[in-house]
């Protein structure tokens, strides 16, 4: 006569907002993401945050498959822009935290960077998500292509063993992290 539901799955929630936390991610160092999901597997994203250059914007579609009650793992894709300057310390995106530190060692100056007013990418990353009652924890790492590689600026250093800058870069490698709520 009288059934019990089924258990809801956490995907079920259709609105998150979450504090995001990355190295060359979308959103940048710092930033904050929400996202409107249509259907548990299915969700579409904007966040805004920053770098050390400026400002960042994004926005992504989000494939979800869950995995269990309070597990998915994540496929996004899209697009992302933010000024931009390509140096060695930037260049390897989350690899620069090591390339850039071994490159500094060297005796003598550096190449010149590249500026790029506003870098235009195209951004693609697997992920992991956990969502237990509002809570939400998000892991992700990536790859970033960079749309408009001729518009980078060689800036001129005024070191006369100053190297010319690398040509621009294609791709570069993101990870991130986000904390946050459903709804």
């Amino acid at each position: 006569m009288f059934r019990a539901e089924p258990p809801r799955s956490e995907f079920d929630r259709w609105f998150s907002l979450e504090a995001r936390f990355g190295v060359a991610a979308p959103t940048g160092l710092v930033g904050i993401a929400a996202e409107l999901s249509f259907i548990p597997q299915l969700g579409l994203g904007c966040g805004l945050g920053g770098n050390v250059v400026g400002a960042e914007y994004a926005c992504w579609l989000c494939v979800r498959p869950i995995i269990g009650r309070h597990r998915a793992l994540t496929l996004s894709s899209g697009f992302s822009t933010a000024p931009f300057t390509q140096n060695e310390a930037t260049q390897a995106g989350v690899f620069g935290i090591f390339t850039g530190a071994f490159s500094s060692m060297r005796e003598g100056p550096g190449p010149n960077e590249r500026v790029f007013e506003q870098a235009y990418w195209l951004n693609t990353d697997l992920g992991y998500e956990s969502r237990h009652d509002a809570f939400q924890f998000r892991v992700f790492g990536g790859v970033a292509a960079l749309m408009n590689p001729s518009d980078g600026v060689e800036q001129y250093s005024s070191s006369p063993d100053a190297v010319r800058a690398d040509p621009p870069m294609s791709a570069m490698a993101y990870v991130g992290v986000g904390l946050g709520f459903t709804e």
